[in-house]
């Protein structure tokens, strides 16, 4: 096991930012749940922990109760160091919170090495009664805003780690190498070599098999089992007949014909479109394409015959959004390996240009495992795909005719029928940015950029009487879709 500090996620957003932190200095970090018990903390063996969480709101979760008594070192961020410091006999004032730019003055403190006093803007900064086994290490304003148990490596802090805050990078990286004593080992190349002694272990000298469904998580977690494996790597892939204009084509002419990969093209579009005949629903569209994949994935397990191993491409936001598990997979009776399971998506792109895949590969929007089924309203036909996958195609183009494509999240077209009309049909576009709080706003895009594909959807597509272009806000992880 390599030198490894894990973050307990109180905050998605504070875990994402101090996890990132702490990868771009080389340290290698894993974020679990705030609730985790102390038996597997212990059996990740990690060499210190990071308490994540913001200032502005409480704690999402409690902490389990023995652990501050593990014999690790420990950081508190945020509303979790209140925490930290109840469990060591302090507490809070009751005095009026404080915001602003504060000047900042920092104890000599390995968690402080190379910091200079000043100034620095603080959030909700609220004074605290420290108990007789703590002491002040830094203040904001005379407040005590940094403590240290006296005798043991713990410590906490309300200063909140922003993204740009290179003090705090500084801080996260003297309490990784310093205080924890972690070497900087994590790059590129040693999590692609870690990934590749893995699964060589893992499968050994039998045969391992990875569903790809034309995403980069998968794709990259193929190529990571195909550079260990080589032609002992299975791979299959379903056309659904629900991918857009072209993909099937160009996922197969890459990781096949150019990157080598040994792939099963399961062509599935009549039995899906049967199955969707008459389905309405959004709920009974997902439930019907998961159910439909499941059962060809399963059908191709038995004809593969035996195989030693599972690749999986799970992500990190597979695991923090609970998408993960509902997935439909191949029957894990075997080992199961999910080499990206710890890297967000941007991190899982780095990857794949570490591997060789090209911009245009990397740079793929996320698409939903539903397809396009989900951006038909109404029944899912053969003609409304064809129609559908013309006009998202033509949008697509034109915003990346226009070069706007890499400051957007997500952008596509939805297929409508206009409103008291059973022959009249409508285009929505959709392109929207996310934030790091999880929302989803939408894209101010150039006008020439609608007005063109609005020409064009009107000139080619004649099917479609009506282009709109959707302004909502929405979650980003929920909401993106109409249905």
């Amino acid at each position: 096991m390599r030198d490894l500090v894990l973050v307990l996620n109180f905050s998605d957003t504070a875990s994402r930012t101090i996890t990132r932190k702490l990868r771009s200095e080389r340290v290698m970090c894993r974020i679990v749940s705030g609730s985790v018990s102390p038996e597997e903390i212990m059996e990740q063996q990690p060499l210190g922990l990071v308490l994540a969480c913001g200032t502005e709101n409480e704690i999402s979760m409690q902490p389990h109760p023995a652990l501050f008594d593990l014999p690790l070192p420990m950081l508190a961020i945020g509303r979790a160091a209140d925490t930290m410091l109840q469990a060591m006999g302090g507490g809070e004032e009751e005095a009026p919170f404080l915001s602003g730019l504060m000047e900042t003055a920092y104890s000599a403190h390995p968690l402080f090495d190379g910091l200079e006093n000043g100034d620095r803007m603080v959030k909700n900064i609220h004074p605290w009664l420290l108990s007789a086994s703590t002491r002040s290490i830094c203040t904001c304003e005379e407040r005590t805003v940094g403590f240290t148990h006296k005798e043991r490596p713990l410590m906490g802090l309300q200063l909140e780690m922003e993204q740009s805050d290179m003090d705090a990078s500084l801080m996260l990286r003297n309490f990784a190498l310093s205080i924890c004593g972690c070497s900087p080992w994590w790059d590129d190349d040693a999590f692609v070599s870690r990934a590749k002694e893995e699964i060589r272990r893992i499968t050994g000298d039998g045969i391992a098999v990875c569903a790809m469904t034309g995403g980069l998580d998968s794709g990259v977690s193929a190529l990571l089992g195909h550079r260990a494996l080589g032609d002992r790597l299975k791979c299959i892939f379903v056309d659904t007949g629900l991918l857009r204009e072209n993909e099937v084509n160009d996922f197969l002419s890459f990781y096949r014909e150019q990157m080598g990969l040994d792939i099963l093209c399961v062509n599935a579009k009549d039995r899906f479109l049967s199955a969707l005949q008459g389905v309405e629903s959004a709920d009974k569209k997902r439930n019907v394409i998961g159910l439909t994949m499941q059962q060809i994935l399963t059908e191709e397990k038995h004809r593969l015959g035996r195989y030693n191993a599972l690749i999986k491409g799970t992500s990190f936001n597979d695991i923090m959004f609970g998408k993960g598990d509902r997935r439909p997979q191949l029957a894990e009776d075997v080992p199961l390996m999910e080499p990206v399971r710890d890297l967000f998506k941007d991190e899982i792109r780095r990857i794949g240009n570490f591997l060789g895949i090209p911009a245009e590969v990397l740079s793929r929007q996320p698409f939903p495992g539903s397809g396009l089924a989900l951006r038909i309203m109404g029944e899912v036909t053969e003609e409304k795909l064809q129609i559908l996958r013309k006009c998202d195609h033509i949008f697509r183009e034109e915003i990346i005719s226009a070069g706007a494509e890499k400051r957007l999240w997500q952008y596509f077209a939805v297929l409508s029928p206009l409103p008291g009309s059973e022959n009249q049909t409508a285009v929505c576009l959709r392109a929207v940015h996310a934030s790091e709080q999880n929302l989803a706003y939408a894209a101010r895009l150039p006008y020439d950029v609608t007005e063109n594909t609005t020409t064009r959807i009107l000139q080619e597509v004649p099917q479609v009487q009506r282009v709109l272009y959707d302004l909502t806000p929405s979650g980003r992880y929920a909401g993106i879709e109409w249905q």
